[in-house]
């Protein structure tokens, strides 16, 4: 009679085949929601040693649990709220989240699957969740709990909009506060910028490691780090004077570095102009013989794309030689955008400039609070005095 035919979502045996060096391959049959039957196989993960094969069979069985992710019309009150998850991350990542973020987010999963992980949606009312949730601030943090707000909210609505759920439940939960609210970055004055200058010009660290160019541009255009290195000298238009902002670097798990043309929001992608400083540098940079054939600005030392978190690395080993204890790379971001509310331009501009989304980040985020500002003293003294 033959073997009885899967259901929908349904996976056959698995079976585990040795392919020496402790590397194994697992496979199956799936039938896909499109009814279609399907070989899938997984590896065993690199540097991983696999002696019998489970390793590989778990890689098998977490991909074969997201690739039948419930959909809305799947979804009932007895649907685990770790399999909603799993099919909210699915479509983030379909509508091209960045990869970043997803490894971000399924970390975040992964840690949150431990404390909801049978919990199914009839079960999932406003004080289970937020008590999950105190429990993972607790074990985790407070940042890693708001990630797992976040998949939760998303997860609970696709419940929400199936009909099995009247409102989402994490509306409900308590705020996650931090116990020590983050101070940031802080922003540098014009006079310290100039200093700073001078003095990572004269370092003798930060000529070997290549950090004077990229902190001259950092200062000179408050970009992101990963968009820094993500520059290509064809983004450069030297007689407009502009530099365009067309990607980032990006370090995926299981891909390496990588140049992505995206940006951490829409508003991301933009072209801003450079002041003179940074065009000579760029200049001089220009007559040097260029390292590798990727054609960003500053690559690495080998000519590949140069990570950022090394690049921050490098900075936190030479600032407080430099006399900027502190000082992160993110400072300069927020001194150029100080340095533009202090100058009498428009919040819109500095949005436009740093290539945020929203006016609302640049003015409570970046924009330099808790200035003594003699203008509304004159202004005052003119409209109450007269003079």
């Amino acid at each position: 009679m033959g073997r009885p035919a899967l259901r929908i979502g349904q996976h056959g045996k698995i079976t585990r085949r040795d392919l020496g060096g402790g590397v194994w391959l697992a496979h199956c049959r799936v039938r896909d929601p499109d009814g279609v039957v399907r070989r899938v196989e997984r590896r065993t993960p690199v540097g991983v040693r696999d002696q019998y094969g489970k390793v590989a069979e778990d890689v098998l069985e977490e991909h074969l649990a997201e690739r039948r992710a419930p959909t809305e019309s799947d979804v009932t009150t007895e649907t685990t709220i770790m399999a909603l998850v799993g099919t909210y991350l699915l479509r983030l990542e379909e509508e091209g989240r960045a990869a970043v973020t997803m490894d971000t987010y399924r970390f975040a999963a992964d840690k949150l699957a431990k404390i909801l992980g049978g919990v199914r949606v009839r079960e999932a009312t406003a004080g289970r969740v937020d008590t999950a949730l105190r429990a993972m601030s607790k074990a985790h943090g407070p940042t890693m709990t708001r990630q797992a707000k976040t998949i939760l909210r998303g997860a609970l609505a696709i419940a929400v909009i199936a009909g099995v759920m009247e409102s989402n439940p994490v509306r409900d939960v308590s705020p996650i506060k931090s116990r020590q609210p983050p101070q940031g970055a802080r922003a540098l004055s014009a006079d310290e910028l100039r200093e700073l200058l001078k003095a990572i010009g004269k370092s003798e660290y930060c000529r070997a490691n290549d950090l004077v160019d990229p902190i001259t541009m950092l200062i000179a255009t408050g970009l992101r780090r990963s968009e820094l290195l993500g520059l290509r000298w064809e983004d450069i238009d030297e007689k407009a004077g502009t530099v365009s902002v067309t990607g980032k670097v990006v370090r995926a798990k299981g891909q390496g570095l990588r140049r992505v043309e995206e940006a951490k929001t829409a508003a991301g992608l933009r072209t801003i102009s450079l002041p003179t400083f940074a065009l000579r540098m760029l200049e001089r940079r220009a007559q040097r013989p260029q390292l590798g054939d990727l054609g960003v600005i500053f690559p690495s030392t080998a000519g590949t794309l140069r990570d950022p978190n090394n690049f921050g690395k490098q900075w936190r080993l030479v600032r407080d030689e430099l006399g900027a204890e502190g000082i992160t790379t993110h400072s300069f971001r927020k001194s150029v955008a100080t340095l533009i509310d202090a100058e009498g331009l428009s919040a819109r501009i500095g949005a436009d400039h740093l290539g945020h989304r929203h006016v609302s980040m640049t003015m409570d985020r970046y924009m330099q609070r808790g200035q003594t500002h003699a203008a509304v003293a004159d202004a005052l003294q003119r409209a109450v005095a007269g003079r």
